[in-house]
């Protein structure tokens, strides 16, 4: 199944499939990413075979049309988000996974898409290949919704451009821990070396896309998300925020790609953070993030690509009860999801969601 490796991630590696040259396959390891750096120095244990296994069901779940016909949303929706509705309950949602791979437990099988490598002239990214219709391709954005911003949300650091504020929707200044009944949407870049939030014309520039195109983006990514608020909360977890990565079809539709898992998302269940948030904490205060901050910004500053030259503090290893919790979050929402699909439960030892919300306030105090 495992043909040659075409690609080594911070935490997950892509190998050519052996016996199909139109396939793909994502291995999960157990390293993890925080803060655009890259490779941690260390490892979580069973992290990657928890993800392989929770991002292919919910692909199978949101590609499921009885997914979305048997659902029963409170949203008021625009013209446009029903249509999408409408289409999701006759078709389900398209997406790129073809299943897990039996043999290695950390992988699933995808659909090859194209990624192009977007050229850095001149201290700005070309994105010219995108300007002539791109299809089978990568959405060169990262899609994010947001229906609350907890302590930490990135958003804060632009909520004091008024006209920002209007394009998402917000009207006044928002504060932490405000919620809304509809998600706020973002886009930011996917395939630069530091994600760049980006205002809606320039997301659709970049992109390629037409108004009708944009739109039905954006309009996708708030049912999308409306529905796996629900389906978390199914699990007795809330949905504050997460990302999306999409895309085009060979039609120009979109179709959802990558995965979605603890590492896309942001969850909370009796105030804690079920995400990789829980990993974040573990450096906040640290010399080496503020180094991070410092280096991201003499990069920009310099016109540089790479601002990881800049650093020169290196990141500590988790401690071992940061590591064995952040290993019991994976197990616990894969078994927890599973669960609740009629599917079991693949992992037997790990605690139940809610033991290891009990273990998360311990660690970190």
């Amino acid at each position: 199944m495992l043909g040659e490796l075409l690609y080594r991630g911070s935490v997950k590696d892509i190998y050519a499939c052996a016996d199909n040259k139109d396939s793909l396959v994502f291995d999960f390891s157990n390293r993890y990413s925080v803060f655009d750096w890259g490779e941690m120095p260390d490892e979580i244990e069973r992290k990657g075979e928890a993800l392989a296994k929770m991002g292919q069901c919910f692909f199978d779940i949101l590609g499921r049309a009885t997914t979305w016909k048997n659902w029963k949303p409170t949203y008021q929706w625009k013209k446009e988000e029903s249509e999408v509705l409408n289409r999701l309950k006759h078709e389900g949602l398209p997406h790129h996974a073809l299943g897990l791979v039996l043999e290695r437990p950390s992988a699933f099988k995808v659909r090859r898409i194209h990624v192009p490598k977007i050229p850095y002239v001149n201290g700005r990214y070309d994105y010219t290949e995108y300007q002539s219709r791109a299809v089978d391709t990568l959405v060169p954005l990262e899609v994010i919704f947001r229906f609350g911003l907890p302590s930490g949300s990135s958003l804060f650091k632009r909520t004091n451009d008024q006209e920002y504020r209007r394009v998402l929707g917000l009207n006044h200044e928002p504060v932490v821990g405000e919620t809304f009944s509809r998600p706020l949407i973002e886009f930011s870049t996917k395939l630069e070396s530091t994600d760049r939030y980006l205002s809606y014309d320039e997301a659709q520039k970049i992109a390629g896309m037409s108004d009708r195109e944009f739109s039905k983006l954006y309009s996708l990514t708030v049912v999308l998300s409306a529905r796996l608020r629900d389906l978390f909360a199914e699990m007795g977890a809330e949905l504050w925020d997460g990302k999306f990565e999409f895309a085009f079809t060979k039609e120009r539709s979109f179709q959802l790609v990558d995965s979605i898992g603890p590492d896309e998302l942001r969850l909370m269940m009796d105030e804690q953070k079920l995400s990789k948030e829980f990993l974040r904490s573990f450096y906040r205060g640290s010399l080496w993030l503020e180094d991070v901050e410092k280096a991201k910004k003499m990069a920009k500053d310099q016109g540089v690509k790479d601002w990881h030259n800049f650093v020169k503090v290196p990141p500590q290893p988790l401690n071992q009860d940061f590591k064995n919790t952040a290993s019991g979050l994976y197990l616990s929402l894969t078994n927890k999801l599973y669960d609740l699909q009629g599917l079991g439960k693949p992992f037997e030892n790990a605690p139940s969601l809610e033991d290891l919300v009990e273990e998360m306030k311990r660690v970190k105090s």
